[in-house]
């Protein structure tokens, strides 16, 4: 393998002091979204009268917006061999973001802003993933990725529960319970901007004057990736999977907050329980993804989450779907162990952020479809069919459609033996 460690921008032999910053981003940035983020979706259908179809487009519009500029961010980056500013910026423009939102008066101005932040804020994603991959080794990244996605778990599963208790025993209106968790999602995105900045980076000039406009950027990123047969057979058959998972998205909030009647804090315990178990097995997710392979972790991560809409679909309270989500965070310590690493295994290594926002942005579209087909085919059903079984139905075209995607990962080749043998 070609030797290009003093191009990078930190060393690819990095210690763990200088990872220690990544950690801590990590672990602050996870405290402020787990404070927040599970009951984004409740607040829009409990307080905004949000329908089906209005959180298809909720769904849909964030996920599109934080990834359809990240091929230009993404190339940017790596034009300009810099990554941390991206971070910082990217990370208060999101922690800015926050405050507004308990001041919205309806589902399409919620929509409207989570839209907007994801598509400002969509700047910090390639360029972390890209500086994890810079900084850590190919053979370790399956190591490193669950350690630093460990020590987010801890942050999030701490934040989301103490979140759900603060807002029940507020009571009242939840517009009211929001405003304390917003103010610390606010406080912790700045903090974990800003701490980013004690990792030093070598800033590298040599595209600088490179001029190109964001359609070349992407036909640039396209054909190189085109070149790459591995990372367009894993960005299609995530696409394929991604696509059919979407469906049930804009359906959750939906089940737990009109079918279970859940609390904010039984819908915080949903994450938390889930996020125990992805702790639990983060360490051995991550073992086995740098010894076994890549591959078997991605084949077994996505047919548990085959299970994911019928257990919405047919739980019968909120605690039976709280004791089968346990299992799912299983599947999440498969998926950070093996998912990132796999996608910086198959991208060069001088393209990696430009390859990590291509991926994202096929991811972003295909969730768009999937979730706005989710959203107004669940408000089609329940109109003919009522609000339980209208939504079951759709539950289980995603469940079959996941079926059908996870058979798909089976045809991928495995990146860890290539990496071995060079």
């Amino acid at each position: 393998m070609k030797n290009t460690s003093e191009k990078k921008i930190v060393k690819s032999d990095s210690s763990e002091d200088d990872l220690k910053p990544l950690y801590v981003r990590s672990v602050v940035n996870s405290l402020g979204t787990g404070t927040i983020n599970p009951f984004i979706g409740p607040y829009a259908v409990k307080e905004l009268g949000a329908s089906s179809s209005d959180m298809g487009w909720f769904q849909s519009l964030s996920n599109l917006s934080n990834s359809v500029m990240q091929v230009f961010w993404g190339k940017l980056s790596d034009r300009l061999g810099r990554r941390i500013p991206f971070i910082v910026v990217g990370g208060l423009v999101i922690a800015a973001l926050w405050i507004p939102m308990v001041f919205v008066t309806s589902a399409s101005q919620l929509i409207f802003l989570i839209a907007i932040q994801a598509l400002l804020g969509s700047m910090a994603t390639p360029a972390w993933t890209a500086l994890i991959g810079d900084l850590v080794p190919s053979f370790k990244l399956g190591r490193a990725s669950a350690a630093i996605n460990l020590w987010a778990s801890v942050g999030g599963l701490f934040a989301t529960l103490i979140s759900g208790m603060v807002m029940v025993s507020i009571g009242g209106a939840m517009r009211e319970q929001l405003s304390i968790p917003v103010a610390a999602a606010t406080v912790c995105g700045v903090t974990s901007s800003l701490v980013i900045l004690y990792i030093k980076e070598k800033r590298d000039n040599r595209n600088l004057t490179a001029k190109k406009r964001f359609a070349s950027d992407m036909l640039d990123v396209v054909a190189r990736a085109e070149k790459s047969p591995d990372f367009m057979r894993f960005s299609l058959t995530s696409a394929v999977f991604t696509f059919f998972m979407a469906i049930s998205w804009p359906l959750f909030s939906i089940t737990l907050v009109k079918v279970l009647n859940a609390s904010m804090l039984e819908i915080a315990l949903l994450s938390v329980v889930q996020g125990m178990l992805t702790i639990v097995f983060q360490g051995w997710a991550g073992r086995l993804a740098d010894t076994i392979g890549r591959k078997p972790l991605l084949v077994l991560d996505r047919f548990i989450l085959i299970t994911v809409p019928l257990a919405y679909a047919f739980s019968p309270s909120v605690y039976v779907l709280i004791a089968v989500g346990a299992f799912w965070g299983i599947s999440t310590a498969l998926d950070q162990a093996s998912m990132a690493s796999y996608l910086l295994d198959v991208a060069p290594e001088e393209y990696r952020g430009s390859f990590t926002a291509f991926y994202n942005l096929l991811i972003g579209i295909v969730s768009f479809l999937g979730s706005l087909l989710g959203g107004y085919l669940s408000d089609y059903t329940i109109s003919l069919f009522g609000l339980v079984f209208g939504l079951q139905m759709v539950y289980t075209i995603s469940a079959v459609g996941r079926g059908i995607g996870a058979t798909t990962y089976m045809t991928l080749r495995e990146t860890l033996k290539q990496e071995k043998t060079r």
